[in-house]
């Protein structure tokens, strides 16, 4: 299975874009210094004025340009695919500290196509279900603590302690299945 996925294109569309500019902009810096080369090196009449060194230095300087255009390039490319991967990686960071980090934006030309769909799902299912939680857990253990009360204070018959201790229950199950259902449908995915 690993050995397919290094063979095979990931992402088509996007990879193959990639593939396709990286490729394209190696032949073209490849055809300008081969042109270049049989202007300034070849027997012809066309160049041959000039100093042997002069057409170094010119092919030299040529080289130079396209190579610093071509990594300014790479780099422009790297980053429309590592920029969304940094920025992920901080928000994932925030969110297991805790940090409710909202929804996360990448630039229009990131080349990251759903991560940020799948991510704001999961950061507003997550959200939603630990301030669920969080507020049924108060209110439980609110209404345990009077239950306590009423017990100590002998002020609670033995069927409103079922009833109160049932609707807990019940309250809690229902928080529980919240969280299994969030937890189970990003684990399946």
């Amino acid at each position: 299975m690993k050995q397919e996925r290094r063979k095979n294109l990931i992402v088509s569309r996007l990879q193959l874009k990639m593939i396709y500019h990286c490729l394209g902009l190696v032949l073209v810096v490849s055809i300008i210094l081969s042109v270049l080369s049989f202007l300034l090196f070849s027997q012809g009449q066309l160049l041959s004025g000039l100093n042997q060194w002069l057409k170094i230095v010119i092919f030299v300087i040529v080289a130079v340009v396209l190579y610093s255009i071509s990594y300014l390039r790479f780099v422009k490319l790297s980053n429309k695919i590592y920029g969304p991967i940094y920025r992920l990686a901080g928000y994932l960071k925030k969110l297991s500290d805790g940090i409710e980090t909202g929804e996360i934006k990448f630039r229009k030309d990131d080349v990251i196509d759903g991560i940020q769909d799948v991510y704001n799902e999961l950061c507003h299912s997550l959200t939603k279900t630990l301030h669920y939680d969080y507020n049924e857990l108060v209110n439980t253990f609110s209404q345990i603590e009077d239950i306590l009360d009423r017990m100590h204070h002998k002020t609670i018959t033995e069927e409103e302690l079922y009833k109160s201790l049932e609707n807990i229950c019940g309250r809690l199950a229902d928080a529980l299945d919240l969280t299994t259902d969030v937890i189970h449908r990003y684990k399946d995915e």
